[in-house]
């Protein structure tokens, strides 16, 4: 009870201030973000993507002099190439609005996320300034992600809810993904309060906090993959929107102060492997009259860890062209191949798929008529 009464006299004191100082703004704001990339098993690969744990992390800063913070209001990544977001529906399932939306008891953390958690694909920790002052630092915050699913394009879509037990307050925020940019928009925090820093891991490690009932971790470790670039260099790009808002009714008071973060860099190491064909099917006619050609639809699959780069298709008497197949990707082209043989027998053609040193073969019968 006693700590309760300090809380409440101390966000009294802060309220008031705020009448005082609502429309200043803190100077000489600095921001950094960055990403953290870390395989989860094996070897990172310069063309097959691999399952890896992202750190994400939006931090803000300003002079040892300034008394305040500008409040966070929005941010957006852009990954480095060649990372990306696989939600899988069927592993874990969109967290949808009727489960968990703005009127939901956000300050409810236990039973928040325990509607959506067959939906935790990672969690994460943050650090805020109680009414943008930097002597009030609240360094409890949790985050957890949720799965929302895609969008029209197939992009990924995410729920963050986030909870203070010092403040006994629970915001949720939407990330969507468009390309490589991941758009997270910040909703205004308890009395206008700024960020110090978010962070994101997803999957992530356990995030165990006995004392609200919440226990949670990232359930799918596919959820992140990436390559590594021949360069050995991973790029995050970001940019920050920051500005007040009144507390009493979320308005916007001032403008918007829009700063980038300087490009962020994380070496890697990728192997170039190699590509791995396999002719998967091929149908056609079940009968051709001897001398003549049938069209066949012939599947390559790629298993390997590199792609196959020209690779063609041949047999007797025709050929194709199956271009590039990426790891982990097939393709299917259609071929004309001559049958020979005696009426009413069957003859075997040979299907041959070439990449570079690459090859694989595979052997149909066909019935001479």
């Amino acid at each position: 009870m006693r700590h309760l009464k300090q809380v409440l006299v101390l966000c009294v004191t802060l309220a008031a201030s705020l009448f005082v100082v609502a429309s200043a703004h803190a100077t000489g704001e600095s921001v950094v973000g960055t990403t953290h990339i870390t395989s989860l098993k094996g070897p990172l690969y310069q063309q097959q993507p691999k399952p890896v744990d992202l750190v994400v992390r939006a931090e803000v800063s300003t002079p040892d002099s300034a008394t305040t913070v500008l409040p966070l209001k929005r941010t957006t990544f852009t990954f480095p190439q060649g990372m990306s977001l696989h939600p899988n529906n069927k592993l874990t399932p969109p967290c949808t609005d009727q489960k968990l939306n703005e009127q939901s008891d956000l300050s409810n953390a236990a039973g928040i996320v325990q509607a959506c958690a067959s939906s935790v694909v990672g969690t994460g920790t943050s650090t805020i300034y109680i009414g943008k002052q930097k002597s009030v630092p609240i360094e409890d915050p949790i985050l957890v992600v949720f799965n929302a699913g895609t969008d029209s394009q197939g992009q990924a879509k995410l729920k963050i809810y986030g909870y203070s037990k010092f403040t006994n307050v629970g915001i949720l925020m939407h990330g969507t993904l468009k390309g490589r940019t991941l758009d997270v928009a910040v909703p205004m925090l308890s009395l206008d309060s700024a960020v110090k820093y978010f962070e994101l891991q997803l999957p992530g490690p356990l995030l165990d906090r006995q004392d609200i009932g919440v226990k949670a971790q990232g359930l799918d470790k596919n959820y992140v993959r990436a390559t590594c670039p021949a360069n050995g260099t991973w790029t995050t790009n970001s940019v920050f929107e920051l500005g007040e808002r009144d507390p009493s009714t979320g308005n916007p008071v001032g403008g918007t102060v829009t700063a980038k973060s300087d490009p962020t860099t994380q070496e890697c190491k990728g192997i170039a492997g190699k590509p791995k064909l396999k002719v998967v099917k091929v149908k056609g006619p079940k009968a051709v009259k001897s001398g003549k050609k049938g069209v066949f639809k012939v599947t390559i699959s790629n298993k390997g860890t590199a792609t196959a780069k020209a690779t063609k298709v041949t047999a007797p008497g025709g050929r194709a062209s199956a271009g590039n197949i990426a790891p982990g990707k097939s393709k299917t082209v259609k071929v004309k191949a001559k049958v020979k043989g005696k009426k009413g027998k069957k003859a075997k053609i040979k299907f041959t798929v070439k990449s570079g040193g690459v090859k694989a073969t595979k052997v149909v019968k066909v019935r001479v008529r």
